[in-house]
């Protein structure tokens, strides 16, 4: 080899080690092929997922992180309430939601992906299990097994009085990522109690059938489980109840024990859960700024960095510090943190710094 070519390979080398290597969440450089620039390599193919809008303000721990398409972290929830878009639900329990950390404003709006286990999800209306008789009853929550045609398909474990898993689907207006206060229930008047002391009711669809539509089971620890009834046909009665589920459908009579006329007990609505929220406190206040637009906000001060989401317009923005035109940044509501190692960045010109 001559000379020349030596220098020259030389001085190729020295040229490639002082390029630019950006990396989300790790120091190391990939090597760039011969020939040309590097390639980004494509990801893993996108499973089918389901159209399906849902929102409302949530509290997730902060352990829950929201990641990239490659499925790298770039934030976390902090346990305070935070605005939540979910979109394109996955077919099944065991992927990935499209996610927005925001309404449109007043927030830090982070764009990304959540594991759907980790995601709230309640039942905005009745969901039926055996249509026309039973239903999960709006207000609770619920669990996503899948998703297919613009549909959810949920589940949810009962624990007392009841004890087994009931399966349900509905459309997506169905369900949201708010809790809700169930609406109350009141028997009709002249309604007469019955109590299961069995350990299983089968129930169906009128009083002439022989082929249950569900089967109830009663947990153990429960003494009976109470339904309100009224009509009557052909030793069966039409049974009311209304809890996690509703129930209209009949039940044979012989599997029932009935309380005295007049005598009732009332359901119990349950307890509304309230959220401490975290509050950051500084030994002298960061400067406060509310953008009048939308700000990009990426992991790290550089332009090369991929864009992980928006400030929103009106969010109280507290600037912790500024570098070389960079600002770092926090919600001031704590709504959405950064993913360790990362921080919030947006530029300082953006911000009216």
């Amino acid at each position: 080899m001559r000379l020349g070519q030596k220098s020259g390979m030389r001085a190729l080398a020295a040229a490639r080690l002082t390029l630019p290597c950006f990396a989300l969440l790790s120091s190391l450089c990939a090597l760039e092929p011969r020939g040309g620039t590097a390639q980004a390599q494509p990801g893993p193919p996108q499973a089918p997922t389901v159209q399906c809008n849902l929102r409302g303000q949530v509290v997730l721990s902060a352990s829950t992180t929201i990641v990239d398409a490659q499925g790298q972290a770039i934030a976390r929830f902090s346990g305070a309430p935070t605005p939540l878009v979910a979109s394109d639900f996955p077919a099944d329990a065991q992927g990935r939601a499209r996610v927005e950390t925001g309404f449109g404003a007043g927030a830090f709006r982070i764009q990304g992906f959540l594991d759907v286990s980790q995601l709230p999800l309640f039942t905005a209306t009745n969901v039926a299990i055996a249509p026309g008789h039973l239903w999960i009853a709006e207000g609770r929550s619920v669990t996503l097994v899948g998703a297919a045609a613009g549909r959810l398909r949920v589940e949810k474990k009962l624990v007392s009085p009841l004890q087994q898993t009931v399966r349900a689907e509905g459309s997506c207006h169905a369900f949201s990522l708010e809790p809700q206060i169930p609406s109350g229930f009141s028997p009709a008047t002249g309604a007469r109690g019955y109590q299961l002391k069995r350990e299983s009711l089968d129930l169906y669809g009128d009083p002439t059938s022989e082929t249950p539509v569900a089967t109830l089971h009663r947990a153990p620890n429960a003494e009976a489980l109470l339904f309100y009834g009224g009509e009557q046909q052909n030793g069966s009665v039409r049974l009311r109840y209304h809890a996690e589920i509703i129930v209209d459908a009949w039940a044979k009579l012989s599997a029932l024990s009935p309380l005295p006329a007049g005598e009732l007990v009332d359901q119990v609505s349950p307890a509304v859960t309230h959220h401490n929220v975290p509050q950051l406190t500084f030994q002298a206040p960061p400067r406060l700024v509310r953008p009048t637009r939308e700000v990009a906000l990426r992991r790290t001060a550089k332009d090369s960095d991929a864009k992980i989401g928006v400030i929103e317009p009106g969010a109280e923005t507290y600037v912790l510090d500024q570098v070389a035109g960079w600002a770092n940044v926090l919600p001031k509501s704590m709504n959405v943190m950064p993913a360790a190692p990362g921080q919030f960045w947006a530029k300082s010109s953006d911000l009216g710094l």
